[in-house]
């Protein structure tokens, strides 16, 4: 047998394992980065009480009169 008719697929072969790494590698990197978001969220969603509470004491600071 001729390596002419070994060689294509072969090259189809090594060309759809890449794929699938590439592939593989992009699905991960998209289930990290939402997993990093939710995280963020989470955290974001955690400070909005330090935020409330900490326009409550200016509000009451800009309220009192200095003499």
């Amino acid at each position: 047998m001729d390596t002419t008719w070994i060689a294509p697929p072969a090259v189809l072969g090594i060309g759809a394992a890449a794929a699938a790494l590439v592939l593989r590698a992009i699905a991960k990197a998209t289930d990290e980065a939402q997993a990093a978001h939710r995280r963020f969220r989470r955290l974001e969603d955690g400070l909005i009480p330090l935020r409330v509470e900490t326009r409550r004491t200016r509000e009451s600071v800009d309220r009192m009169h200095r003499r």
